[in-house]
């Protein structure tokens, strides 16, 4: 609309030139908002309200709403959508990383975290205070599944990792390694500090059987332990800790032992 303002119209501004797009459904109500705010001061004032091609204007900007409304509509299902596209990759990812039936971190997100350990390590050198592995296994767990079924067998395994990640200090992790063995990652832990660690979890799994639909089911556990040597891979440590479990197995099992 053309010709000047009159002293008194000062308060009502222009339509600005080039309107911002916001991003977000927030921006995009807050644009719409402001517009209808202009457009009501702009017909309170008498200069413009009188102007031949005010009713023309007046759809235009009608119009304008409209459309401003249906973007605010789309810009609402995008943000769901993405909302939605965020929360199926987490959980995609954290199923990716669990083990199903015990819940227990799984063997990919061990190996994750252990190059990351290797990684601290390497960075910090002797003062990183190393870490330790302890490779474990439920002694007979094939007997477990003949005398009282696959179900009893699971439960077992449920039941036996709820008790090691009870037992571990937070920073800990304890994955399920596959089938009945287990893999516990100590940082900051040397040999000694590993060893208690072992004791424990196999006194603890020793003195409490596992109740299972009227059954009292005894199992006990075979760990190898294994502490970080400078130059060692992630499967040089692994390897160790296995064939430490080895070492437990064949003295007879419910222990622990270490490795060269």
């Amino acid at each position: 609309m053309s010709g000047g303002a009159k002293s008194g119209d000062a308060k009502v501004t222009g339509l600005p030139r080039r309107w911002a797009l916001r991003r977000g459904t927030v921006g995009m109500m807050l644009q719409e908002q402001k517009l209808q705010d202009w457009l009501a001061r702009l017909a309170e004032n008498e200069h413009y309200a009188a102007h031949p091609l005010m009713t023309e204007f007046r759809a235009l900007a009608d119009e304008h709403l409209k459309l401003m409304r249906q973007l605010t509509k789309i810009a609402k299902i995008s943000d769901r959508m993405q909302t939605d596209t965020r929360q199926m990759a987490q959980a995609l990812h954290a199923a990716s990383q669990t083990d199903p039936l015990t819940e227990l971190p799984n063997r990919r997100h061990m190996v994750d975290r252990l190059e990351a350990e290797l990684c601290r390590v390497g960075r910090n050198g002797s003062g990183s205070g190393g870490f330790a592995l302890i490779m474990l296994d439920i002694d007979h767990f094939k007997e477990v599944n003949d005398a009282f079924g696959h179900a009893a067998g699971d439960h077992v395994l449920v039941e036996a990792a709820g008790l090691l990640r009870r037992n571990l200090r937070g920073h800990d992790l304890c994955a399920r390694w596959g089938g009945e063995e287990f893999l516990i990652l100590l940082p900051d832990t040397d040999q000694v500090q590993a060893e208690a660690v072992a004791e424990k979890l196999r006194g603890l799994i020793a003195h409490q059987p596992i109740a299972h639909q009227g059954h009292s089911i005894a199992v006990t556990l075979s760990l190898g332990v294994a502490a970080y040597r400078p130059g060692r891979t992630a499967d040089d440590c692994i390897q160790a800790a296995d064939d430490a479990l080895y070492i437990a197995k064949r003295a007879g099992r419910n222990r622990w032992a270490t490795a060269a």
